[in-house]
This record gives C-alpha cells, sequence and structure tokens, in this order.
C-alpha cells in the first residue's frame, strides 16, 4: 500500500466523523488486515507514524459503529430493506394473521348502536368523489346532526331509564335545596369523572326547562337555578368543561378552604 492510498483511507474515515455518514461504509477488517500485510514494508519513521495515525482513525470509526448498533438496538430500529425482504417472503396467510395481531381498530360493533351506524353511512355516502372536491376539501353534505341522547345510553346498557331518571331527580333535588349557584360550582366534584356526569345530568335539567342559566360574558360567569319555565321557553347553551378547569377549581377550592 502505497502512502498516497493511506492517506485517502484516513481522509475517508474523518469525512465519516465529520459528515456522520453510515460508519459501516467503511470495510474496517479488510482496511486492518491490509494494514498489517504492510506493516512489514514500512521503513521510514514517516511511514511508520502514517500507520500509527490510519490505526487511531480506525479505532475512533470502530468506535462510531458501536454506537450506531447500540442507538438502533435502544430504538428497536430495523433495517428498512430487511423489513420489504420478510414481508415478500411471508405467505398471504402468515401476512393476514400478523395484520390481525397488530390491527388495534379505535371503534367497535359492540359499542355502536344501530343509530350511529346509519349516520355513518349517511355521511360515507353523501361524501363527494375526489376529482369533485374543491381543493379546500369543503365539508360533507351529512344529515342533520344530532345531541347524544339518552337512548343512545340505554342501547349501549351503559345505564337503565329508570336509573338515569333516578338520577337525574336527585341533582334536581340538589339544585333545588341551593337555589342560585354558580354553575362550575354545582357540577365539579372531587372527582373529574364524577363532574362529567353531573354536567351531563344538568344538561338534560336546563334542556328541560327545570333548570335556568345566567350568564354574563363580561365577568365571565354562569350561574345556574331552578326553573318551571314552559317547554317553550327552553334554550340550548352550550358550555365547555376541560382537565385543566376542574384542576383550577379544587386548587381554588383547597385556597378558600386554607384560607376558612
Amino acid at each position: 500500500m502505497r502512502p498516497e492510498k493511506l492517506l485517502r483511507q484516513i481522509n475517508f474515515c474523518k469525512t465519516i466523523q465529520k459528515e456522520s455518514t453510515n460508519p459501516f461504509d467503511l470495510n474496517v477488517k479488510k482496511f486492518i488486515e491490509t494494514l498489517n500485510q504492510y506493516l512489514k514494508t514500512w521503513k521510514s519513521r514517516d511511514e511508520l507514524l502514517l500507520d500509527a495515525d490510519a490505526i487511531s482513525e480506525l479505532t475512533k470509526i470502530i468506535e462510531l459503529q458501536a454506537k450506531w448498533i447500540q442507538d438502533r438496538s435502544s430504538s428497536f430500529y430495523i433495517d428498512p430493506v430487511l423489513i420489504e425482504l420478510k414481508l415478500k417472503l411471508l405467505e398471504p396467510e402468515q401476512l393476514a394473521d400478523a395484520f390481525f395481531q397488530s390491527w388495534h381498530p379505535v371503534i367497535a360493533l359492540d359499542r355502536l348502536t344501530p343509530k350511529r351506524l346509519k349516520q355513518g353511512l349517511d355521511y360515507w355516502n353523501a361524501l363527494l368523489p375526489f376529482n369533485e372536491r374543491d381543493d379546500d376539501f369543503p365539508a360533507a353534505l351529512t344529515a342533520e346532526e344530532s345531541a347524544f341522547e339518552i337512548q343512545d345510553l340505554i342501547d349501549m346498557s351503559i345505564l337503565s331509564r329508570a336509573e338515569f331518571d333516578k338520577a337525574l331527580k336527585a341533582i334536581l333535588k340538589e339544585l333545588e335545596a341551593l337555589g342560585r349557584t354558580e354553575y362550575h360550582d354545582f357540577i365539579y366534584s372531587t372527582e373529574f369523572e364524577e363532574s362529567i356526569r353531573r354536567a351531563y345530568l344538568t344538561s338534560y335539567l336546563v334542556s328541560e326547562a327545570k333548570a335556568g342559566l345566567d350568564i354574563d360574558p363580561l365577568e365571565d360567569t354562569v350561574f345556574i337555578y331552578p326553573s318551571d319555565a314552559r317547554a317553550g321557553e327552553v334554550r340550548s347553551i352550550a358550555i365547555g368543561i376541560s382537565h385543566e378547569d376542574w384542576l383550577g377549581w379544587k386548587r381554588s377550592q383547597k385556597r378558600e378552604q386554607n384560607g376558612k
């Protein structure tokens, strides 16, 4: 091996380190075997120093290779070419079995009611073909939207009509005992899940005109109170609640208790 060729190999090692390319582009084993073959031919001091420099750079490449393997093994890295090869070697039955083992659908048939299935079908049938859609992808023409009704919960066996009516009467009795009160203080509980349940039941009280709401957008306050309004006076108002808001309410309640 001539010094010029050895210099090119050393520069190649430095390029790999500088540009962070694949360290396995260099065949380290073959390079070391070649160096060992020509080691006895080196005579001058400069040639021996050049050989030592080559060994030093090869050591750095081996270190990069070890780190490369460690990084990919820790992230469960698999070479895409290997995956493609394995897929091509699989029988159709094996491929189907692998698919079903890794398939995690976001919806399940036993969690859908016939009504929701029909709504999904209506939505799908209303979608325009791709060649007829505008660039902005307009909203599809869907069936009339509707609120999540108590009948849906009954159909899914989440609760019975008797259980729902009992829970509705209990929360109405609680509201009548309190009178006019801040909405969030009324629906929020020590558990977030219970708060959601209370908000859901309270929405029925409002929609059935058994409770009314006073909203002050300037003060950002909402008050709820018992009501005997007639059906014609019913109104629907959307009030969002979130886990973050609930946590803020809990903190404020704790501060008030500590202040007392």
